[in-house]
């Protein structure tokens, strides 16, 4: 049985169009330039960085005001609680929803520079300790870099826990694996 010519000239039409089309896409990999970099963490001053729009400042007691510090004089420190409605709305954000935002604070009194890229910070709340959300309120800053001896770094960690948690709350702060975790017990009066 003799196959049309149609037929055989359509497989190699396609080939011919395949191949040109890969010949294209690598000549435009060949011609591109690397893009910039990712953008640095943000300079801006500590302030800005940890400023939370509409968030009212309340009061801390219990182990919450009493800061930590080890045996290499490295300090770590709640120095600041406040809470704000969330009125944002969007893709993940949760309107209505009361937001607590702890404000941290290094001090490196070692001879050493103290590298804060590996912090990580927990909240529990209530009786049963249940864990709080992390959210992304307003853009906050995360700890990141180092800090020189002799210097402090403050940034703002902001949680899904709710205001009738706040008889009983606990912060973990964890930053290497040289210091123990950085416990904080107390309660928070709005």
């Amino acid at each position: 049985m003799a196959v049309p010519r149609s037929l055989r000239v359509a497989p190699v039409a396609v080939l011919t169009v395949a191949l040109a089309l890969t010949g294209c896409s690598s000549e435009k990999k060949k011609d591109a330039k690397p893009g910039p970099p990712p953008p640095a963490p943000s300079e801006q001053p500590e302030e800005q960085a940890n400023a939370a729009p509409g968030a009212k400042a309340v009061t801390m007691s219990g182990g919450l005001t009493k800061p930590v510090t080890y045996s290499d004089k490295v300090t770590v420190a709640v120095s600041g609680v406040r809470y704000v409605k969330n009125r944002k709305q969007g893709p993940g954000e949760v309107t209505g929803r009361t937001l607590t935002i702890f404000t941290l604070k290094f001090t490196n009194g070692s001879g050493q520079a103290l590298d804060l890229n590996g912090v990580k910070v927990v909240a529990k709340y209530g009786a049963g300790k249940q864990t709080a959300s992390p959210t992304s309120y307003a853009n906050l800053n995360d700890f990141y870099g180092t800090v020189k001896p002799g210097a402090s770094k403050s940034a703002s960690y902001a949680f899904d826990l709710p205001s009738q948690g706040y008889k009983s709350v606990m912060l973990g702060v964890s930053f290497d694996g040289k210091h123990k975790t950085a416990l904080f017990t107390g309660a928070i009066h709005p």
